[in-house]
């Protein structure tokens, strides 16, 4: 089979009609408004998330990253203080962690489903009794098991952050991701399932007054205007046109998820012998990327390659082999992160997919 052009693993220049005609209208509107920062766009999209997360306490902030760097410190998070994490979701959690001056501990994952294991968690808890917070991330779009992580964490009494940066609209139990821990965060990159035009991101609190203490971090550290009264303040704030702009989305958000596992399980039925998806059908997978697991990485990878099949790795350096922070993690072994890393790929998966890309896709698969 011949693919003339190149399937991608995700495409920004392609836009659903109704989409791009709703933005424009949007981004015109706050033009002409003349309203650029914290207006009654980003009030209304605090609002909206506030109610898909079970009436927690939303601010929306410059990015992810910001989100949570902003809730470690709205929380209480202290320099040297440990914090619990995974170590194959991209670095930026433990980036977070370090950035304030606190401890990264490195919890394992599950082979299966690549999140983390509440067995090592369990372990580390034990072995490191001062932790004090736990960023549990939810990878791929596919949810944490969050009853035993919460139960864990509640038993210690530490306190539990959730980042569902890839798993926006996904539910375990009747409870959505990110109403599970104290505090949550998002990103809206424009890859995200729910994207704005560049750089977004939120936080949501349990507690008002973490929310109240995150919402004078983000801006300078203010009390009031031009009053700082926390030191550790910084600027992160969302701009109005892409507030505007996610508000609009929020209203496809469900059908794009359901796009996106649609796709992936398609590619599921395409898969034999030992490859497989992280994946499930139930309502805590919103298949934010397709990712394959195989044994036979490399070849794999060229033959999708051959085939003009779009791939990546979602992500090819774990945390503890990041060069820059080699010395944070001295003796650390992690072996079903240190296995899945040699072992996934990432595949085509976005709403605008077309029919037959998807379908070029699963023939090539067929062929693995």
């Amino acid at each position: 089979m011949q693919v003339v052009s190149l399937i991608p693993v995700n495409d920004l220049t392609r836009w659903d009609p109704i989409d791009l005609a709703e933005v424009t209208m949007r981004m015109k509107e706050v033009a002409n408004s003349g309203y650029f920062m914290r207006g009654l766009h980003t009030s209304d999209l605090e609002k909206q998330l506030g109610v898909m997360l079970n009436e927690m306490k939303v601010i929306c902030v410059g990015n992810g990253t910001d989100a949570l760097v902003l809730a470690l410190l709205s929380l209480g998070i202290k320099p040297g203080e440990k914090v619990a994490t995974v170590a194959n979701a991209g670095g930026y959690a433990t980036g977070a962690i370090l950035r304030i001056g606190a401890v990264p501990v490195l919890v394992d994952v599950e082979l299966a489903t690549a999140q983390m294991s509440v067995a090592s968690l369990s372990i580390q808890l034990e072995t490191h009794p001062e932790i004090r917070a736990v960023i549990a991330t939810h990878l791929y779009g596919l949810m944490t098991d969050m009853q035993m992580v919460r139960e864990l964490t509640m038993a210690k009494g530490v306190l539990l952050i959730e980042d569902c940066a890839q798993a926006i609209g996904a539910e375990l139990s009747g409870i959505p991701a990110g109403a599970w821990g104290d505090a949550s965060t998002f990103s809206f990159y424009p890859t995200k399932n729910l994207a704005c035009l560049g750089d977004g991101g939120a936080v949501a609190f349990k507690n008002t007054k973490n929310a109240d203490a995150c919402r004078r971090l983000a801006q300078y550290g203010w009390s009031e205007r031009y009053v700082i009264s926390d030191s550790n303040g910084f600027n992160s704030r969302l701009d109005e046109i892409q507030a505007a702009i996610l508000v609009s989305r929020m209203q496809r958000l469900t059908h794009n998820n359901q796009a996106r596992k649609s796709i992936i399980s398609r590619y599921v039925k395409s898969l034999h012998e030992t490859r497989y998806m992280v994946h499930n059908n139930a309502n805590d997978f919103v298949g934010h990327l397709a990712v394959m697991v195989t044994p036979h990485h490399q070849s794999d990878i060229a033959k999708l390659n051959r085939a003009n099949v779009g791939n990546g790795v979602h992500y090819p350096v774990l945390d503890h082999h990041q060069p820059a922070w080699k010395e944070h993690f001295a003796g650390v072994s992690l072996p079903n992160s240190e296995q899945l890393v040699r072992s996934i790929i990432t595949l085509p998966c976005f709403p605008l997919l077309t029919e037959n890309e998807i379908s070029q896709v699963c023939e090539v698969l067929k062929t693995l």
